[in-house]
Formats: C-alpha cells, sequence, structure tokens
C-alpha cells in the first residue's frame, strides 16, 4: 500500500493558514524546538480551520493510498496525533 508523506500533510496546513511551509519552520527554529509538539503551538488554527485540514487531510489519503474508508477511520487516530494542527482556543485570542 502506498503511504503519505507526512510533510504532504504538515504542509497544506501550514502554508494554508501560516503561509510557510516544513522547510521553512525547520530552518527557522532550533532544533530542540522542532524535537518537542510545542513546535504545533506557533503555528495555531481555529476549530474550523482544523476541520477543513480533516476533511481535505482524509479525501487525499483516500485517493493516495486507495484505502478503503473503514481503513482509514482505523488509522486516522494515528495520522491526526502526529500532523494535525494545534487548535487555538478562543480565550487564547484575547493574550
Amino acid at each position: 500500500m502506498k503511504q503519505v508523506d507526512r510533510t504532504v500533510l504538515l504542509d497544506w496546513w501550514l502554508q494554508k493558514y501560516h503561509n510557510t511551509n516544513c522547510s521553512e519552520v525547520i530552518r527557522l527554529h532550533p532544533k530542540e524546538v522542532l524535537e518537542s509538539p510545542d513546535w504545533f503551538k506557533l503555528y495555531p488554527v481555529t476549530e474550523e480551520q482544523e476541520q477543513e485540514w480533516i476533511k481535505w487531510a482524509k479525501s487525499y489519503i483516500k485517493k493516495e493510498t486507495k484505502m478503503s474508508k473503514l481503513l482509514l477511520e482505523r488509522q486516522w487516530p494515528y495520522v491526526y496525533l502526529d500532523c494535525s494542527p494545534y487548535v487555538k482556543k478562543e480565550d487564547e485570542n484575547d493574550r
């Protein structure tokens, strides 16, 4: 079964909502920041944007891998945990 590159999934939301990509993020931030999941907090999105990414990512993965809907739903939590953007909470906007 064909695999989807993690960078493609990350680049989609980074480019669309922050006008950057994985290569640029790696260039801009120290290794210590990138080795922790905290770098996602530097590029937050809204819940609506996250939902848009989920819809796109599932469609993209299904198309690229020819994975059944059932298998995709079983594997989705792993993809989501690895690639999903950080969702900022409403009260974070006030800071």
